[in-house]
């Protein structure tokens, strides 16, 4: 008998260890095993606590993803799973089961996440985000579902200032009668390096008597892009350099700061810090108009729902690029936010007020060479050759230019071309194949806009750039010494420079509440 009863305390020791060491790396420990090549070797992973969240095997490392509002991760083996009707759901990881709601409607009871992110207006309730504004008042008072944008009315909303979310060409044309716009972003700081030897290789080509051209779009203007800049770690002078060529600049904050918990649950007065006044730090060291810088990327792709949103009304931006979706065949097309969105959220809390006149441009996941989504190209399953990574771009491109021709994403980081030099070379030759169809502009997102707004290829026009101040020659060198910003700290402190056209160098390191370094 006290065999039998030590048995059972070490028994019950060992499932009390395992309890506390669910996560690694704040995955799942169980999902980690699923995922990984000598573990389970799975394409999907589902959450064993909750049946919205499901992961997304990569390169045997788990992603997290959550199903769209009123759907249910259904997942019957590990290479086979989708977001489901709860009537159509199975989800044994989760232990989700069905219950037919005995209302007299006959409608299925959506069932709740379970997790707390917004308390409710009486204190004690508690709701998740995805639960806010679903149609369902999950909170005792209500007041979940107030406050919420009106579902969206088609003969009210009319371009050129408002559009419904949807896959419809605006202006009611047919995919024959407009160009494909190609939408090529890049984010992070802009090093010196990079604009030197990585951009001057994407917006120029060879030409006669191996001298670098601009690579043209069929109007005669140069490619554009849109480039979403983090002040830390920028050389200013060679942000500026992109912005006479061409480029729109926007903001990906000023700090960049980690965990994307940060963004999640960053008040409207943070948002504005890091976001509007990194406007302010632009046109001082950058030399950019502030008019130009129009949108922002939201770091990490945390959005932060309504108060991200009512920072860009109440400081004059137009749009937002920070929203990824699945609806891929056929893609969305952008639209604002006067009215509810129908695009799923995927990294919650999204906005559910109504924001007139605030562009969302939906960040349109890929399919990649592995049959699994991704919303950046370098998140994707990485090429092997340079064949594999024109065939991710190639395959991508065909599903938007054969069915509503909705703006084409290109959304890269310097580390996918220094991981392999071949990426570089199936981007060149993937660029010049596009331009070569006639049909094709590579355009700012701003443009893309404008396109939408009046339906006129007059929105690629490029005199404005003649406008925009040239680089200086003799810039201004401002290094800091001592900076305890991250990745450093107090008790590790850095250094941090940077060239400039401003008449002088900031005082301070300019930061979130100090964007001018004063």
């Amino acid at each position: 008998m006290k065999i039998l009863i030590a048995l059972l305390c070490l028994v019950y020791t060992v499932v009390a260890n395992h309890a506390r060491i669910q996560k690694r790396f704040g995955v799942p420990l169980d999902v980690e095993i699923g995922c990984a090549r000598d573990g389970g070797n799975a394409t999907f992973v589902a959450d064993s606590e909750d049946c919205l969240i499901f992961y997304i095997c990569d390169h045997g490392w788990p992603k997290i993803n959550v199903c769209p509002e009123g759907t249910i991760w259904s997942q019957t083996n590990p290479h086979q799973g989708r977001c489901e009707q709860p009537s159509k759901a199975v989800n044994r990881a989760c232990g989700f089961a069905y219950v037919p709601s005995a209302e007299a409607d006959d409608k299925p009871e959506l069932p709740r996440s379970g997790a707390c992110d917004v308390y409710c207006r009486n204190h004690f309730d508690c709701v998740a985000y995805t639960e806010i504004c679903d149609g369902h008042a999950q909170c005792s008072d209500a007041s979940d579902e107030e406050g919420c944008a009106a579902p969206c009315d088609p003969n009210r909303c009319r371009l050129p200032d408002c559009r419904c979310s949807g896959t419809d060409i605006p202006g009611g044309l047919l995919p024959s009668e407009i160009p494909q716009m190609v939408l090529l972003t890049i984010e992070g700081a802009v090093r010196l390096e990079d604009y030197q030897h990585l951009y001057s290789q994407i917006f120029n080509k060879v030409g006669r008597n191996r001298r670098r051209d601009l690579r043209l779009n069929p109007n005669g203007c140069p490619i554009g892009a849109t480039f979403f800049d983090i002040n830390q770690f920028t050389e200013y002078v060679a942000l500026q350099g992109l912005y006479t060529q061409g480029v729109e600049i926007a903001s990906l904050s000023l700090s960049h700061t980690l965990p994307a918990e940060y963004w999640r649950n960053a008040s409207q007065d943070i948002w504005q810090a890091e976001i509007a006044d990194h406007r302010a730090t632009l046109q001082a060291f950058g030399r950019i108009n502030p008019e130009d810088i129009k949108g922002m990327r939201a770091p990490y792709l945390q959005l932060g729902g309504d108060r991200q949103f009512s920072m860009l009304k109440n400081s004059g931006f137009t749009w937002d690029n920070s929203w990824p979706t699945q609806q891929m065949d056929p893609p969305l097309w952008p639209y604002t936010l006067d009215y509810k969105s129908t695009q799923e959220c995927v990294i919650p809390p999204c906005p559910t007020a109504s924001f007139p006149g605030i562009w969302e441009v939906p960040m349109v996941d890929y399919l990649d060479l592995n049959n699994t989504v991704c919303a950046a190209v370098d998140n994707c399953y990485f090429p092997e050759s340079k064949q594999a990574a024109l065939d991710l771009l190639r395959s991508n491109f065909y599903r938007h230019h054969s069915t509503n021709k909705a703006p084409f994403p290109l959304h890269v980081r310097p580390r996918w071309f220094y991981e392999a030099h071949y990426n570089l070379e199936a981007l060149q030759e993937f660029i010049e194949e596009l331009l070569g169809r006639g049909d094709v502009y590579f355009v700012t997102i701003s443009q893309a806009l404008e396109w939408i707004r009046h339906g006129s290829v007059d929105a690629f026009k490029c005199d404005h750039l003649s406008r925009r101040e040239h680089v200086c020659v003799h810039p201004h060198y401002c290094s800091y010494y001592n900076v305890t910003y991250p990745p450093n700290s107090r008790e590790h402190p850095g250094e941090r420079s940077f060239h400039t056209c401003a008449n002088r160098c900031p005082s301070s390191y300019p930061w979130a509440g100090n964007p001018l370094g004063e």
